[in-house]
């Protein structure tokens, strides 16, 4: 039997692998130009709700 692994997201604020349902299941979840966003915790969702542009510019490195 082959195990298949669900999609996994990148949280983009500290670059932590994040299960798209468990985030969402925890209200985790931003929606921005159209694009879902996912997060590990409410430190990083609130960080990102706050500037999401900071998080998603391409020189930001996340703190992870």
């Amino acid at each position: 039997m082959e195990l298949t692994m669900a999609p996994r997201a990148t949280d983009p604020v500290c670059g932590m692998s994040v299960e798209p349902e468990i985030a969402t299941s925890r209200g985790l979840v931003h929606e921005h130009s159209g694009q879902t966003y996912y997060f590990c915790g409410k430190g990083c969702w609130l960080e990102f709700g706050d500037d999401p542009e900071r998080f998603l510019a391409p020189d930001h490195v996340p703190s992870m």
